[in-house]
């Protein structure tokens, strides 16, 4: 049937796709860091104008707060916590595997394209099952905030630290 593939071809397919996924989430994230920079690779901040509250200071007077963005917001770092797979599907035939790669050269001194390992027992699914009225398949994928990586911490505690007052502008 062209619906059948071996059960572990099927786990090992879905393994990759929890892989891949993670990969992505991974790779959308860092490409969202650099929303927090310029192209010169210069941190963004904003400018607050803010009533200064220097020793001295008269009504009217302004203090110019820069402050980088990337401490200011919350930086949303998920990872997949777990992943719950289930589906229809009918059991194809039973038999014997060849295991036909080289994994195992020098097996007892031997070639493993002369000594290959015994045929292993293989179940096959069909996976047209799924198509079929009253089959189906249903993924859940839970992800989970985790804190910041030890270089990003420390790279929002540096900019972080060089906030602050940078102008204090006299009022009239």
């Amino acid at each position: 049937m062209a619906g059948q593939v071996s059960f572990h071809e099927l786990i090992e397919a879905l393994a990759g796709a929890v892989i891949e996924a993670q990969d992505r989430i991974e790779r959308h994230q860092m490409a969202h860091l650099r929303d927090y920079f310029d192209q010169d690779n210069r941190p963004k901040s904003v400018t607050i104008r803010m009533p200064s509250l220097h020793p001295g200071a008269h009504e009217g007077d302004e203090d110019l707060y820069r402050a980088p963005l990337l401490p200011l917001v919350s930086l949303n770092n998920l990872r997949i916590k777990d992943v719950e797979i289930s589906f229809d599907a009918d059991l194809g035939e039973f038999g014997d595997e060849t295991n036909a790669t080289p994994q195992a050269a020098n097996v007892a001194g031997g070639d493993a394209w002369q000594n290959p390992p015994p045929a292993a027992p293989r179940i096959r699914v069909d996976t047209a099952k799924g198509k079929r009225p009253g089959g189906g398949i249903r993924v859940v994928l839970r992800v989970e905030g985790t804190e910041p990586t030890e270089g990003a911490a420390r790279l929002i505690n540096q900019l972080a630290q060089s906030q602050g007052v940078f102008k204090t502008l006299k009022g009239e």
